[in-house]
């Protein structure tokens, strides 16, 4: 049976024992929680003169084999036993497939319990399919899927009240949407954190968010974008400064992120000017413009979590001029690749990135490393 995170912390009469389990998704706190419930219910059912143990295992080491044999061999005492495989997606593919076709019923004291390490990124390595299917036929398949920022809010209000805090709903949005992110174990360590520095005061508000919760390194670039849209080069150097003179972006981490943004503007700018406006379907054509990684397709990746973006970037589309968006894509091409040593020579990374965002501002020459 396959079910979801929600569900599964719902049903307080499900036993993993006798049982095959699977945990995969991206939000890896849900995963710990759920795999911390089921050690403690294996540890809990040693039996009558038994004495429950729970091994743990890394997934590059298992085989079929081991593990089946394992899953044979009780305690000395007897007592249930616990199985967790760790990072599962990293067994040997015939290993995996192997598995997949010896599962079937365990002995009643027995859990085995496979933690897929996946975050979110379609490169990464995912548990095969005949091993998720079987799972899913003869076991369960607990999926923790990454959280929207609304609903982290309100995992993150309850995580409050669990320590004693009252947090604002205001100010649990502003944590996940803008500071902190969606993730729910960076979360709870930022209410965690909050909690402390409000001391005996019963709420944690916006302003003590603001005070003590750093803003996400996107944010800076959203109001970097802004002001470049603008041609304001006052206004996005005041923005830039703080944020390297306070540690929080490396110049060879924001130049990839300014990209990444002018390349949604261009790819919207193109939609635009074909005919195409928010809710109508895209021509075949037009369709056939764009990226087809999906994560550096504007359409798709303006979605969810980003769809309040979109509006956004139709106003900087509408903006900028294609010789500009040309201009501004090849000066963040060329800064890139003399930060990387590959073409031209920068000595100071932070002087040549406000160089290049006054540029990007402005009709000013290329910065000095284009000829170097």
């Amino acid at each position: 049976m396959k079910t979801t995170y929600a569900d599964y912390a719902k049903a307080k009469d499900f036993t993993c024992l006798g049982a095959w389990c699977l945990l995969f998704g991206p939000e890896q706190h849900l995963k710990r929680t759920a795999l911390a419930r089921m050690r403690a219910e294996v540890m809990a059912s040693g039996g009558v003169g038994g004495e429950a143990t729970w091994e743990t295992l890394e997934g590059s080491a298992v085989t079929a084999r081991d593990l089946l044999l394992r899953c044979q061999t009780l305690g000395l005492f007897g007592g249930a036993r616990g199985l967790a495989v760790l990072q599962a997606e990293r067994m040997d593919k015939k290993e995996q497939e192997a598995l997949a076709k010896a599962v079937a019923p365990l002995p009643s004291e027995v859990s085995v319990i496979l933690v897929s390490g996946e975050s979110g990124d379609r490169r990464a390595r995912t548990l095969g399919a005949p091993l998720r299917k079987a799972i899913e036929t003869h076991g369960l398949a607990i999926e923790c899927p990454a959280m929207k920022a609304q609903a982290a809010a309100a995992w993150a209000v309850a995580h409050a009240k669990e320590v004693g805090k009252r947090l604002e709903p205001a100010a649990a949005y502003k944590l996940a949407s803008e500071r902190v992110g969606a993730g729910l174990g960076e979360l709870a360590a930022e209410v965690e954190k909050l909690a402390a520095y409000v001391g005996d005061a019963p709420a944690i508000t916006v302003a003590d968010v603001e005070a003590v919760t750093p803003r996400l390194i996107e944010e800076d670039v959203f109001k970097l974008i802004d002001a470049v849209t603008a041609r304001n080069p006052g206004r996005a150097v005041a923005v830039l400064r703080p944020l390297l003179q306070e540690g929080r972006g490396e110049p060879w981490l924001i130049v990839p992120l300014l990209a990444s943004a002018m390349r949604e503007i261009w790819q919207i700018k193109l939609l635009l000017e074909r005919g195409w406006r928010k809710g109508r379907e895209v021509d075949e054509e037009t369709a056939g413009m764009l990226p087809k990684d999906p994560r550096r397709n504007a359409l798709r990746s303006l979605t969810g979590s980003r769809a309040w973006l979109m509006r956004k970037r139709v106003e900087q589309a509408s903006a900028f001029s294609w010789s500009r968006l040309t201009r501004a894509l090849l000066a963040l091409h060329s800064c890139d690749l003399a930060m990387k040593g590959i073409a031209g020579k920068i000595g100071d990374e932070e002087t040549a990135l406000e160089l290049l965002i006054v540029q990007l501002c402005t009709d000013l020459p290329m910065p000095v490393w284009e000829n170097s």
